[in-house]
């Protein structure tokens, strides 16, 4: 097991993601039309999308790392 990557700062690097980008994805994801592609989005940020998802109704939801990013797939 590696050990865990620290910045300058002594916060976890997330190499190849946008923090930004993973924070937005769980508490704003646009609902308007699936799939969604998320890039820069980190594969953990998929437990809270899919949570939030079913809490707006949405079902046979699922979320697939792509690249380096999530795609969104949810139905109505």
């Amino acid at each position: 097991m590696k050990p865990v990557q620290r910045g300058a700062t002594g916060f976890l690097r997330l190499k190849g993601y946008s923090l930004s980008a993973t924070w937005l994805a769980m508490r704003t994801i646009p609902i308007d039309h699936f799939p969604l592609i998320l890039p820069g989005v980190h594969p953990l940020a998929s437990f809270f999308i899919l949570w939030r998802l079913k809490g707006l109704g949405f079902s046979d939801c699922r979320v697939v790392t792509h690249g380096n990013g999530l795609a969104v797939h949810a139905h109505r």
